[in-house]
């Protein structure tokens, strides 16, 4: 469900959300998922002739960029149609009998959208291979899923590899403990309130390695962050990227600087910004009142988009993955002006703002990079 304009985040910010959606249209179309494709078409319609033009500012922003949308919101909204028209003819001669639907008709089906999908693919291209500075190669995982890897030597040499992979990498489901803060819960596979949200997949090595390069903030009682990028490959995320900004930090709040310089890098390899990554030196595990405000801004780019937390000091529980609740946690936090630290209204049912998220698997043969940003080139 696409979320109303909320005038607090510029008319760019939206236009991003467009450009990731065209991203997610393109793998669709290139896996030859209609259903998704078509789902994630209508979803860019909507976003572009509904809601981006609410907005306060729309009138002044960019006419070139608007204009560029323009001409795609042409092309999608003709190939939605198609899709919607495929779908219904298929449906209506799927069977016989009213209701039902045989294995012959569905088979049909199958290899009528693997024709269209042919006719389809010219709308937008799906990049592969060299782009900008970075190499990109695959690796095979143990079911048959390939796993990008890559190298980077922008703006500096400081890339970590962290993962050497394999040919049988071992995928694991994050559990987390509850909390007992009164803000968060422990959701059991299945039971989040996200149900619809993609898997994402991170590797193990992911936290150790983040602590490492925060460990001198960290003895000096300063927080750290990071933004994680993602690519998305049958319907779900992996995580091949950290960016470490420059950023100020203080003992309990932490702000990245030069976003752009972040968006041009997940740009550049055609990433998803799946969420960030932070220390707490000498608090618990646990999503602050300004965390909640940052993590609402990537969540509203991508629903999926996650909030990890690392509490080295933290007896009970040093690490903590969460997500907004949804509709709960995303409708609070649209509606707060609040600056700094402050309490925030209950979720119209009651629920937790934020919640421990339930499809986060570990991978040992994911591998990733590491940019930081930090140290110039």
């Amino acid at each position: 469900m696409l979320p109303s304009v909320d005038d607090r985040f510029p008319v760019s910010f939206y236009f991003r959300i467009a450009d990731q959606l065209l991203k997610q249209a393109d793998v669709y179309r290139k896996e030859g998922n209609l259903d998704c494709l078509h789902l994630t078409l209508n979803r860019y319609v909507r976003l572009v002739s509904q809601v981006i033009p609410q907005h306060r500012n729309y009138s002044k922003h960019s006419s070139k960029e608007k204009l560029r949308h323009t001409k795609i919101l042409q092309e999608s909204t003709k190939e939605a149609e198609k899709l919607k028209l495929l779908a219904t003819t298929n449906i209506n001669s799927s069977g016989s009998q009213l209701g039902r639907r045989s294995k012959n008709s569905a088979n049909n089906f199958r290899s009528t959208s693997q024709r269209w999908t042919k006719k389809i693919l010219n709308f937008s291209s799906f990049k592969e291979g060299k782009i900008g500075h970075y190499d990109s190669r695959t690796c095979q995982r143990g079911d048959d899923n390939e796993v990008h890897v890559v190298k980077h030597y922008f703006p500096s040499s400081v890339v970590s590899w962290v993962e050497e992979g394999g040919s049988s990498g071992q995928v694991s489901h994050v559990i987390f403990p509850s909390s007992n803060d009164g803000n968060s819960k422990c959701i059991s596979e299945g039971s989040s309130t996200s149900d619809s949200t993609k898997d994402m997949h991170i590797s193990v090595k992911l936290t150790e390695e983040f602590l490492d390069l925060a460990k001198e903030n960290t003895h000096r009682d300063l927080e750290t962050c990071g933004i994680l990028g993602a690519f998305l490959k049958n319907h779900t995320f992996y995580i091949t990227t950290l960016i470490i900004p420059k950023q100020e930090s203080t003992s309990n709040s932490c702000q990245a600087l030069n976003e752009e310089e972040i968006y041009a890098i997940l740009d550049e390899r055609s990433l998803y910004p799946a969420g960030w990554i932070h220390t707490h030196p000498s608090q618990t595990c646990f999503l602050s009142s300004i965390d909640l405000h940052t993590q609402y801004s990537y969540q509203v780019m991508l629903p999926e988009a996650i909030a990890i937390v690392l509490a080295p000091t933290d007896p009970s529980k040093g690490c903590g993955i969460f997500r907004l609740t949804d509709p709960g946690g995303i409708a609070v936090l649209k509606e707060c002006n609040e600056r700094d630290f402050h309490p925030h209204s209950t979720t119209a049912d009651s629920s937790p703002i934020y919640e421990i998220c339930s499809n986060i698997y570990t991978n040992s043969n994911l591998r990733f990079e590491i940019i930081d940003l930090r140290i110039s080139s």
